[in-house]
Formats: structure tokens, C-alpha cells, sequence
């Protein structure tokens, strides 16, 4: 954002002297006394903010996280905005009108010759504009085909990627073809959803966007390139290099820069560049690509130059109130630090080589790299960079006319810190003060600093008497010398730490952890950070020997057992609510209740939260609803994907499993005229949606009720036999996607042991949204989990510690499984909320297959932006509708057949088929031993009790009556009922019991439905 130097006095000028009319843009302030008071935006307390007129200054006094005294310090610290973004909202409050920034023109390179490349791309203007062509871009490929030939082919070339990561040759970005010392492709393997190897390569690319705008990243913000998942950062090898390493030339020097079109333009200029796609990819797996080793042997490299662009030394342009100011030139030192040490590696194998790195000078022209040198000001008199980094290698100082360079090859860590004033804080502060002194304050480590009216360094939480940690004693020894000695104050140092935010929480389980309060966040800290952010805040504002004392104390003075009394800290954290939900994000907040989605930022937060729930995404609220749905007067739903809706990966993959008529559609379209899909099975389809729709908001909202407590199990809608597994239907991606939107416990259902293992919730604490039971097996005890459905968790934490945690901050359940889970009843059907996954995914046919990349870990922006508005919606949608069950047929179906079991079912098939044998009264005992002797070892298993309800659950599933003559023939009505008005069907007579199974044949129409009713009676209970 460009601001003027002028504009900026004049918006300076204006707004001194009106602080109150600033504040009371954004808050009503009422008279009282001498001052003005309102609503603090900060903490929320009605009356906490205090504005004087006079003194021109604004506190909160109940939070003391609104505070300074100026507008500017409102906007950035109340209002959370960066330097450029508070003078342009008192530009707007004041009508001044900005001036639009003067374009700088650069030099018209000279055009492309036209020819077989198409000059009018974005990828020719690109490289025009770098003053280089296709020509000198263009690479020697081998092809290990059958020809076994050498072909050129531009590295530079016009095309686009889709969504899947495809290219696609008629798009009008750009993209980067890398090839290996050899001429081939360079590769890498794909990777599945779990990170292993599947044994299939892709060819590695880069794209640059020509419109970055329209291509976030997962900060939100534009990003020029973008780089295939999973490929790792492999060196782009210039054909030069490539030519030189082939036919064993010297290289003296070779230059290792960020970005290949500059080390494109430096090779044509002969500077011997290779390119890495990012500061800090110089490695690969923590060591040096062996390609660059391989350069270095063959070629004679004596030294290696790393080149940086002019802004490595600057901050960042968007910094705000609570930013580490010095995270970017932190960076660049990483950077420049673990290139050192790679090349520092080569030693081991008796490789030594001269370490360097260097950066462009700042210049009227603003060029900022290489490149930009070479094409603006060094246009015709390109030999003159050469000439410059040849004269600073040599010279003292290492100053060149265009370049700063530094030999590094012995620097220590620290000496390289020196570099960039990272080794003192107040040296740090004091490089970049003449924009540090325009901010109301300033982060630098984990101390917040500003620049005083003075021109003055000062803490903004200056050490008051009863909090300074030391304490200078003066003696006089025998010679009558005065000597200085000083004492660490553990009473002051607990009252410095604990007016910081530093104290102790009280754990359910009755321990406690360190944690540190910045409103409105709390963070968990060890014992080591506490006494980091004393040694730093000494370096600060203490001489050498009051360090060396904390030095010297160390854990004696802040250790674990002294911290021990710092006092408890009570957050007030959100209550959860049945009717709102908040997500939180890196810089604004959503509200969702079932009315809306509304945004707002931190600012308005009254309460306090775990800095864990903060998702470190850039959100942004689209102004269309992914889904839009509707139920009818008579509750029936129907809904619509939007435009913006059909672009979302996950919606789509909810969209699939909920399609249980995929197979018809399938033979529909080759034209198979005898295939019809009903309505009411369109319907299911919808039902199956919304209900998955549903209940992932459920589980992403905080409030419990046990009113609706439930555990979310998704199973398979395809029958198949008990003990069969079918899977990969996709239940177990909602379970990771609650991994990656909650704090989520995942238990392996195929091993996990309820009963015996009593530390299966070893890993859930205070903090755990989702429990995630993946793939339980068949004849899961769910009566297990009734406890901690609907009321409090009892933890056993390894080590002897337990503790309750309340049914109100408990986490929810997600069950995935491919059978049926094992249980009778109403109690067993009402804590379940069951959604139904269709076969459309299964072990031939993966998501991947459709979507092209692997969900949550390939997403760019755009996905990730999708589904975060989705789920904001499905949590709208359950606090609209409820629980909505996916339709119960099907899990009817196979909870009878696995009630039931495949021995029995197998018998009973055989059985029943003869026709004779239906309709007619036979004696239990003749059923039962028919059953032993197909299956004698079912004696121990399947008692004769057990065996009747095997038949009556055959009845239900075949569509069956047992025992008819029970019931009138007429109404279906039994004619007898027990106590609990339970019908009495049991046929007894003269000591023995009969089974009767009616079929269509006799009379008393009976549906699949009531084989629901069925599994709720009391006679299975």
C-alpha cells in the first residue's frame, strides 16, 4: 500500500489533537469528570475504556490491552491494522485524498523475433522483459525413447495447470520445465494421503502465474509460483551449466541465486548461475542436492557465491501492533546460515570450497535483483556486474558499486547475525528506527518495545520497583574498594512474570502447566521459555553483570521447582452455546448461528481461547453459499449446489457417497432402456447428503446437550457379508478432515481394547474436540462408549493420573466402520447418529481418481477456502435441522443380516427354499438341530434362545412373518400382549414349541420397516 511522505504529514497533521473523534468513530463515549469512557473494543467491558481530551491518551484500565496516545495507535492497536492501513482509514475519517503512486517506466527491451513461439504470451513478455528469448532459454533434452535422440526444447514454455495440477498448453501462464545434468526430465515420486511412496513419477514443474492475485496462497495472500506437492525442491539447472558440466569446464565461481530466470539471465551474462525455488530450498533432506555436489567435483569449484535480492535487509511491509518486526530478516539469516553449513558439510567429503553471499545494492532505480540489474540500469553494459563482484571478492570491505558481499566460510552463527543486527535487540531496533519510531509499539522476540518522544528506546511494560528481579549490593572490601555484587529476587521476578500474562493453569486432571495470557489468546510454555524471555528482556534494559547472574542461576533461579509459585491463572474461556458457533482464524473471527454467518475480528472477543483453536489460515467469507437447502411444509428436502459450490473438492466427495443409484446411472447412460431410478431413491440420495451435512456440524460445534448426544458412525450403505470388508468408501476422510479442523484424538479401531486398556483416552485432554475411532471391528462393544456419549469422561493417564473431564467440554465421537456395531435397543439407536457411505469409492475407484490430488495436503487456497465456508454451513445447517438420519433401510438391512450372521444365513437360505417348508408349523427343536448339523460348531455360540432370534430376525430381513397365526389376518394386529403391550407371538403346545414362517402366501402384510420396530422391542432387550 503506497502512501506518500507528504500525504502522510498532512493525515499526521490533521489527526493530532483529535484522538476523540477518531475513537468515537468506532466507540460512544460518554462524559464523566474530566474524561470520556466507553465500551473497550479490546475486552469488551462496558465501561473499561478511558479517553482524556486533554493529554490526548486512551487506556483500558480492566484489560490494558487498549492503550497509547495517538490515532495512529488506535488504528494499530486497537484496530489491529499495519502503519500503511492506519493512515489510510484517517485519510478516509478525514477526506484526504490520496496520490496515486508514480509508475516507473523501465526500459522497452527489445523484441522478440517471431517465429515459432508465440511473442504475444505472457511467457515471451515475461522473458523480453529480463531482455532475454526463447533462445536462451531453450535446453538440450535427451530422449531415452527408442530413438534415443538429443531435441531442443525451451525450459520456458506457454500453458497453465488446472485444478488437478495438469498442464495445460493452451493457458496463458508460464511454466518451468527442470531437466538434470543429463538432459532428462527431472522426477519425483508420488506420494498417497499417508505420505508413502506409491511407485509412480511425474515430471517436476513450476508455474508462474501471470495474475498472482488470482492465485492465493495458504496465508491468502497472491503467490507468483507454484510448486507440485510432495515434489521437494530440486536446483534448476541453466543449459549453460549444464554445457559446461557436460564437456568438464572450469567454473571458479558458481552463483547460486533465488528464482530461474535470473540465473538464466546471469549465465547469458557470464555469471555461472544455478536457481533454487526459494531462500531456504537450498536442501534437500538436510543436505546438499547431489546435483550441485556433482557440478562442484567435476567443474573445479572454488568458490560459491549466494546472491540476494536488495530487500533481504527490509521488514515486512505489513507488520501490525504484536508482529515480530525482525521474522523477515530472521529468515533471510536462516537461509544464509544453512547454505553455509551445507556447503560447510562438503568437508566430510574432502570438498573445500570458498563460502560467500552477497546481495544487490539499493539504487535509483530500485532494481532489486540480478536480473532487474542487468535489463535496467547495466542494459548495454552488462560486463560491468562481472567486473563490480570481481573488485568486492577482492576488496577489503567487500563493497562493490552494485554489490555488499561477505566471505563466510569461518563465521560463526553469531558473526552472521551481526549481519543483519540480530545479535543485540536494541542494535536491531535502532537499524530500523526511523520506522519503528512512527509505530505506537513495537514485538521484538517476545518483548514489546517503542521509541519514546525522546527518540528513546523504552519497554512498554517498563520494570516497576516491585517487579525488578535483581538488586545491586554494595560492599567495601579490606583495601576499602566499594564492590558491586547483585541478587536475584524470586518475590519480584514472580510479580514481573505474572504482570506479563505468566502463571499456571489448573489442569481436570489436578497438575498443572505453565501458560502465558495474550489477550485473547492463552499459550501453553516450558519452563526453558519463561527463562528465555527473562534473559532477553535483560539483554534489553539490564547491564552485563545482572545478565551473567541469570546466566549463572539459570535453573536455580527460574527452574521448574521455583516457577512452582507463580500464581494460578483462572481463563475466562467461551462458554459454548447451543444456538453459535465461532471459528477462528489469523485474523478474523466467524459467527455462525442458524440465521447466518457474520465476520469480525479479535478485537470484539470478550473471552479467552487456546491459541490451538486459531487456525493460521487467511479466511475470506464468499458471497455465495456453497449449498443452498430447503424442506418443504411437509419436511421435505431438496437442495441446490451453486456455482461457487460445484468448484468444492469436498462437497463433491460428500456429494459421490451419498449416491447410492451410481451403478443405475452408469448403465442409464449406455442406454439401457429396462433401468429406472424412482424418485423416492433420488430422494434417499438427498437425505444421504444432508445428513452427513448435518452431522459434520454437529461435530465441529462446541455445545453438548445430552439431550442430542450422539456419537457420528459412519458405516457402509453396500450390504455384504459379516466379516466382509468392503471400505475405502471415504468414511475415514471425514475423520481426517476433523484432524485438520479440530483438536482430534485418533484411536485404531481394529486394535483398540475399551475394556482391557485402561489408558485408551492416554492422549485425550481438556483441549480434545473429536475422538476419532477409525475402522472399529465387527462386534464392537458400543454399549461401552454410553458413558461417554452422554456423560463425563474418566481418564487414567499414564503415569498415575486421573481425571474427570464434564460432559460440557468432553469431546464428541466419530465411528467409522464397514460393519454394523453391535447392540440392541433404544438406548443403542439414540446415542448413534448414523451416516451411510454408498460403493461410488471403493478399492478400484478412489477420490484421487476424480479430484487428481490428494485431499487436505495438495489444496491450495481456493479448496482450503471452499471448505472452511462449507463447514461454516453445515454448522448453519444443523442448528437449522437437527439430527437428520440418512435413510434407514439399508442400515436396517445390515444390522438384521449381521445380527443374524452368515453360518445361520447360509442354513437358512438353503432351508427356506424349498417352499414346503414355509407356512407350516415345525418344531423349534427340528429347525434348531437342522441348523447344529450344518454348523456343529455354532453349539457353543448360538444357544436355542439366541437361534429364536435369529429366526425372527430372518423374518424381518426376507420380508417375512413369524409366526402369523399370532395376528389377525386382516388388521396384522396380534391378538395377545404382554404387560409392557408388547404382542405375545410364542406357539406352545403340549411342552413344545413351534415356528411358523409366512410369506407372501399367507396372509398379514409384513415390510422390511418393521423390521426397525422390531430391533427396539423389549423382546431383544
Amino acid at each position: 500500500m503506497f502512501i506518500s511522505e507528504s500525504d502522510k504529514q498532512r493525515i499526521l497533521t490533521v489527526a493530532e489533537g483529535n484522538l476523540v473523534k477518531v475513537i468515537s468513530e468506532f466507540v460512544t463515549l460518554t462524559k464523566k469528570g474530566a474524561e470520556l469512557i466507553g465500551k473497550c473494543p479490546k475486552c469488551g467491558h462496558e465501561q473499561g475504556l478511558c479517553v482524556s481530551q486533554s493529554k490526548q491518551i486512551f487506556k483500558c484500565f480492566h484489560c490494558n490491552q487498549a492503550d497509547g496516545n495517538s490515532a495512529v495507535s488506535w488504528m494499530m492497536k486497537v484496530k489491529d491494522k499495519t502503519y500503511p492501513e492506519a493512515l489510510k482509514a484517517l485519510a478516509e475519517i478525514f477526506g484526504i485524498i490520496l496520490t496515486e503512486p508514480e509508475q516507473k517506466r523501465k526500459p522497452s527491451p527489445k523484441k522478440t523475433k517471431k517465429g515459432k513461439h508465440d511473442i504475444d504470451s505472457f511467457c515471451a513478455k515475461m522473458l523480453e522483459a529480463s531482455g532475454l528469448t526463447f533462445d536462451d532459454v531453450t535446453a538440450n533434452i535427451y530422449d531415452a525413447g527408442e530413438n534415443k535422440t538429443v531435441f531442443r526444447k525451451p525450459a520456458f514454455f506457454r500453458g497453465t495447470v488446472d485444478s488437478t495440477g495438469e498442464i495445460i498448453n493452451d493457458g496463458d501462464d508460464v511454466i518451468i520445465a527442470y531437466y538434470d545434468l543429463d538432459g532428462f526430465p527431472v522426477k519425483y515420486e508420488i506420494k498417497d494421503k499417508k505420505n508413502k511412496p506409491t511407485g509412480k513419477f511425474r515430471e517436476f514443474f513450476r508455474v508462474r502465474w501471470q495474475y498472482p492475485e488470482e492465485h492465493p496462497g495458504k496465508d491468502g495472500k497472491p503467490s507468483k509460483y507454484k510448486t507440485p506437492y510432495g515434489a521437494g525442491t530440486p536446483i534448476y539447472i541453466p543449459e549453460k551449466v549444464r554445457n559446461m558440466y557436460k564437456t568438464s569446464q572450469t567454473i571458479e565461481r558458481l552463483y547460486i541465486q533465488e528464482g530461474e530466470k535470473k540465473a538464466e539471465k546471469a549465465c547469458k551474462h557470464g555469471i555461472t548461475s544455478i536457481a533454487i525455488s526459494g531462500i531456504q530450498n537450498l536442501g534437500m533432506n538436510g543436505r546438499l542436492p547431489e546435483s550441485v555436489i556433482k557440478i562442484i567435483e567435476r567443474c573445479g569449484v572454488k568458490e560459491v557465491l549466494f546472491m540476494l535480492d536488495s530487500d533481504c535487509f527490509d521488514l515486512s511491509h505489513s507488520l501490525k501492533v504484536g508482529d515480530k518486526i525482525e521474522k523477515r530478516p530472521r529468515n533471510f539469516f536462516y537461509a544464509v546460515r544453512n547454505y553455509k553449513d551445507y556447503f560447510r558439510s562438503l568437508k566430510n567429503r574432502e570438498i573445500y570450497v570458498e563460502i560467500l553471499f552477497g546481495y544487490i545494492l539499493k539504487n535509483e532505480a530500485d532494481d532489486k535483483g540480478i536480473d532487474d540489474l542487468l535489463t535496467n540500469s547495466l542494459a548495454g553494459k552488462e560486463d560491468d556486474l562481472l567486473q563490480d563482484i570481481e573488485y568486492a571478492v577482492n576488496e577489503k570491505s567487500h563493497t562493490g558499486k552494485y554489490v555488499q558481499l561477505h566471505k563466510i566460510t569461518i563465521y560463526t552463527d553469531h558473526k552472521l547475525e551481526e549481519i543483519w543486527s540480530l545479535n543485540s535487540y536494541s542494535a536491531f531496533a535502532q537499524k530500523y528506527k526511523n520506522i519503528l519510531r512512527e509505530m505506537p509499539e513495537f514485538t521484538i522476540g517476545q518483548h514489546r518495545w517503542r521509541f519514546n518522544e525522546k527518540g528513546e528506546l523504552e519497554s512498554t511494560q517498563p520494570v516497576e520497583p516491585d517487579e525488578q528481579y535483581w538488586e545491586e549490593l554494595i560492599s567495601t572490601d579490606r583495601s576499602g574498594r566499594e564492590r558491586k555484587n547483585y541478587e536475584f529476587r524470586y518475590g519480584r521476578c514472580f510479580t514481573f512474570l505474572h504482570n506479563r500474562g505468566f502463571g499456571r493453569y489448573r489442569r481436570p486432571s489436578g497438575d498443572y502447566n505453565f501458560v502465558r495470557i495474550d489477550t485473547p489468546f492463552i499459550k501453553t510454555v516450558e519452563t526453558w521459555e519463561i527463562r528465555d524471555f527473562i534473559t532477553e528482556f535483560t539483554k534489553m534494559i539490564a547491564n552485563e553483570e545482572v545478565l551473567e547472574m541469570i546466566y549463572r542461576g539459570g535453573p536455580q533461579y527460574i527452574g521448574y521447582d521455583k516457577l512452582s509459585h507463580l500464581p494460578f491463572i483462572l481463563p475466562a474461556f467461551e462458554v459454548p452455546e447451543r444456538d453459535k458457533h465461532i471459528f477462528y482464524f489469523a485474523q478474523k473471527c466467524w459467527q455462525v448461528n442458524k440465521d447466518g454467518i457474520t465476520e469480525f475480528d479479535y478485537s470484539n472477543i470478550p473471552h479467552q481461547l487456546w491459541i490451538d483453536i486459531k487456525k493460521d489460515f487467511q479466511a475470506q467469507r464468499l458471497s455465495e453459499p456453497i449449498i443452498k437447502i430447503n424442506r418443504s411444509s411437509d419436511g421435505q428436502f431438496a437442495y441446490t449446489i451453486t456455482n461457487t459450490g460445484k468448484k468444492c473438492h469436498f462437497l463433491k466427495f460428500l456429494e459421490n457417497t451419498s449416491n447410492f443409484t451410481w451403478r443405475k446411472q452408469q448403465l442409464i447412460a449406455e442406454d439401457k432402456p429396462d433401468i429406472i431410478i424412482t424418485p423416492d431413491e433420488l430422494y434417499d440420495n438427498t437425505l444421504h447428503l444432508i445428513a452427513k451435512l448435518c452431522a459434520i456440524g454437529y461435530m465441529i460445534t462446541g455445545a453438548k446437550d445430552r439431550n442430542t448426544a450422539k456419537a457420528v458412525v459412519a458405516m457402509d450403505g453396500k450390504q455384504s457379508e459379516v466379516n466382509a470388508s468392503n471400505g475405502r468408501s471415504g468414511k475415514s476422510i471425514i475423520g481426517e478432515l476433523f484432524k485438520h479442523v479440530n483438536t482430534a484424538v485418533y484411536i485404531n479401531g481394529k486394535t483398540v481394547d475399551v475394556v482391557g486398556d485402561k489408558f485408551v483416552w492416554d492422549e485425550v485432554t481438556e483441549k480434545t474436540r473429536t475422538v476419532f475411532f477409525d475402522d472399529v471391528r465387527p462386534g464392537f462393544d458400543f454399549e461401552l462408549l454410553f458413558a461417554n456419549i452422554t456423560g463425563d469422561w474418566n481418564i487414567n493417564y499414564k503415569g498415575g493420573r486421573k481425571c474427570t473431564l464434564p460432559f460440557t467440554t468432553s469431546p464428541k465421537i466419530y465411528i467409522t466402520t464397514n460393519h454394523t456395531l453391535k447392540g440392541e435397543g433404544s438406548s443403542f439407536l439414540d446415542r448413534q447418529w448414523v451416516i451411510a457411505f454408498s460403493d461410488f469409492y471403493n478399492d478400484r475407484h478412489k477420490p484421487l481418481d476424480d479430484f487428481k490430488i490428494l485431499f487436505f495436503d495438495e489444496w491450495d487456497f481456493e479448496q482450503w477456502n471452499l471448505l472452511w465456508n462449507l463447514l461454516a454451513e453445515c454448522v448453519q445447517l444443523y442448528f437449522r435441522f437437527g439430527c437428520i438420519e440418512s435413510p434407514q433401510e439399508r442400515i436396517v438391512v445390515r444390522r438384521l443380516r449381521q445380527n443374524m450372521g452368515e453360518d445361520f444365513l447360509s442354513w437358512a437360505e438353503e432351508y427356506f427354499s424349498d417352499t414346503q417348508r414355509k407356512n407350516i408349523r415345525i418344531a423349534r427343536k427340528d429347525l434348531y438341530d437342522s441348523f447344529l448339523d450344518r454348523f456343529p460348531a455354532q453349539r457353543k455360540y448360538c444357544t436355542a434362545t439366541l437361534f429364536k432370534k435369529r429366526i425372527q430376525y430372518y423374518c424381518s430381513w426376507k420380508g417375512y412373518k413369524f409366526n402369523p397365526q399370532k395376528y389377525d389376518p386382516v388388521t396384522g394386529i396380534a391378538f395377545q400382549f404382554d404387560k409392557d403391550g408388547q404382542p405375545i407371538d410364542d406357539d406352545k403346545s403340549g411342552g413344545v414349541e413351534y415356528f411358523t414362517i409366512g410369506d407372501e402366501n399367507y396372509a398379514a402384510g409384513f415390510s422390511i420397516d418393521d423390521g426397525q420396530d422390531m430391533l427396539t422391542n423389549s423382546i431383544f432387550d
